[in-house]
């Protein structure tokens, strides 16, 4: 049985609408998807990883792109409404309705949840228990890929006073950082429509640590899929493998 408000957590119940995706389009958020399935798949080839599930898939712009690569793709996610519009534009992987914490049967060569599609849970345990079940749906030697906003790049980029506003392709975004809580809220706004969603961000070392603590052998962090360094205004991508007798 799906547990939507796990999932849903400090969010909307029935996952993020549309209109998020919608906005985050508008200000270019995946505009790189395309190269950043081709570095994932030169990484770790399909050859090799044949299976892949995209947790958090929304309309399915990353499974595609990563279908396209040659994995057999299952995209997850919430939102009954996202998946529809995922089988009409985005064909080519399986997409199933679910909870994040409750991914499919059977194991997996590669998990990857980007776009921040972490940290949405009602308290922090909430969010880091998700890792050992992650790690329990990969194959012995499959790999995580996680890539999304860290306290690092809210430092980078939020004053002391954990306000900032921006105006950027028709789309109005108020952010407040709570320091302490580490939550992030950002409010969006385009064409009279509005939503606002909370994230708790994470240190890259924090999350670094739960991912050891949840069963993986090797967990490496970069700033990009192409493996690079990490610079203080980058995302955080963690590559976690899991140990090849697991």
């Amino acid at each position: 049985m799906l547990n939507k408000k796990s999932a849903g957590g400090m969010n909307d119940e029935q996952g993020f609408p549309v209109f998020f995706t919608e906005i985050s389009d508008a200000l270019g958020r995946y505009e790189n998807y395309q190269r950043a399935a081709q570095a994932i798949a030169s990484h770790f080839p399909p050859e090799e990883y044949p299976t892949l599930l995209d947790i958090g898939c929304g309309v399915g712009k990353m499974s595609t792109a990563l279908f396209k690569q040659g994995y057999r793709v299952t995209g997850l996610d919430l939102s009954a409404e996202q998946l529809n519009i995922a089988q009409a534009i985005s064909p080519g992987p399986h997409y199933t309705e679910r909870d994040m914490a409750n991914p499919p049967s059977g194991l997996f060569d590669i998990l990857v949840n980007v776009y921040t599609s972490f940290g949405y849970c009602n308290s922090e345990q909430e969010d880091l228990s998700l890792l050992p079940i992650w790690f329990e749906a990969l194959r012995p030697g499959g790999v995580l890929i996680m890539e999304l906003a860290d306290m690092e790049r809210a430092r980078n980029r939020i004053d002391a006073q954990g306000e900032l506003t921006r105006i950027n392709n028709g789309v109005t975004e108020l952010l407040s950082m709570d320091w302490e809580k580490r939550l992030l809220k950002v409010e969006y706004s385009k064409s009279g429509q509005s939503w606002s969603c909370l994230t708790r961000l994470y240190e890259k070392e924090t999350l670094q640590a739960a991912l050891r603590d949840a069963g993986f052998a090797e967990v490496a962090i970069y700033g990009d899929f192409d493996l690079r360094p990490k610079g203080s205004d980058d995302n955080v991508v963690l590559v976690a493998r899991k140990g090849n007798a697991s």
